[in-house]
């Protein structure tokens, strides 16, 4: 039979670890508004919460009265949830919210300066493949222009020939296997 100093230490460390998880669901909670999870997210979200608090609390409920599970123990634990709710949550959750707000801002100015050096590593490559690229955009436009001229060109020296003597084929095929009327 265990005593009364060790049953109430066990009791007070089952408020504690029910205090521990209800700080662990808001974090939780945090994490999920701050992540806007939709609808699958918000289902793989709950189910890993669930396993993994239920795993830290059996390892403390073992830590704390050898993973006895009594009245007690649920008692506790709703207790402690309980307690925290009431007392804790509104302050904690805000400072959760806060490290969020803060982690974020962090990320920002971190991916911010990160593109400002790699723009600024970039530039001279820019600028080099800038200064070679202008002569070919240069002789691009003439091809271009001196290829109008050769087809307006070429359609004059070679097209209209070739269809005007397709034509005159044409013809004098047609007058060859042309029906003669009967006499």
């Amino acid at each position: 039979m265990e005593s009364l100093l060790s049953q109430a230490r066990a009791f007070f460390m089952i408020i504690a670890i029910g205090i521990i998880a209800a700080v662990g669901f808001d974090y939780y909670r945090a994490v999920r508004r701050a992540f806007r999870l939709k609808k699958a997210g918000f289902f793989l979200g709950d189910i890993i919460f669930w396993l993994v608090t239920t795993v830290i609390v059996f390892i403390l409920l073992i830590l704390a009265n050898w993973g006895e599970m009594r009245l007690y123990v649920f008692l506790g634990l709703g207790l402690g949830v309980l307690l925290y709710f009431c007392l804790f949550s509104k302050p904690v959750s805000r400072l959760i919210w806060i490290k969020f707000y803060i982690l974020y801002r962090l990320w920002r100015y971190f991916v911010l300066v990160i593109s400002y050096i790699w723009k600024a590593v970039l530039a001279p490559f820019r600028l080099v493949i800038m200064l070679v690229s202008y002569p070919f955009q240069y002789c691009r436009l003439l091809f271009i222009k001196l290829g109008r001229k050769l087809r307006g060109i070429g359609k004059k020296l070679f097209i209209e020939p070739v269809k005007h003597c397709a034509a005159a084929v044409k013809q004098k095929i047609s007058r060859v296997f042309r029906r003669k009327p009967k006499q």
